[in-house]
């Protein structure tokens, strides 16, 4: 009976995770960038209403850098957000959605960014 209720857990986590995209522009302050958050389900669909903070680390030195998380706000469009972001220098930075809604979940992307924004990484 438990191996059937994990298969079926499992199923549905699977259908329901989220899917992030995300590009950050430069500002025209050094090192703040606004960065643009599309959300889907797997089947492709935007998600609206979900609430998450969006924080960073460097994957190179983990733990060096304090980057307070920043709540993302919802726009016009379905299923897109916004952020803006300040980082402490240019590179790879692994980009943390902490979602509170519609469930609680992670999704991490890493980003390049440098002086034009940031684009997804390997």
């Amino acid at each position: 009976m438990i191996w059937l209720w994990l298969m079926l857990s499992s199923a549905a986590l699977g259908q329901t995770r989220l899917d992030a995209a995300i590009e950050c522009a430069a500002t025209a302050r050094l090192m703040v960038y606004d960065c643009a958050i599309a959300l889907a389900d797997r089947q492709g669909r935007p998600v609206d209403g979900a609430k998450f903070k969006l924080g960073a680390d460097m994957p190179s030195m983990p733990m060096a850098h304090n980057v307070r998380p920043v709540e993302a706000d919802s726009t016009d469009a379905p299923g897109r957000y916004r952020a803006r972001l300040e980082l402490e220098m240019e590179g790879e930075w692994a980009l943390r959605l902490e979602f509170s809604a519609p469930r609680r979940d992670v999704v991490v992307k890493r980003l390049i960014f440098d002086d034009k924004g940031g684009r997804e990484g390997r």
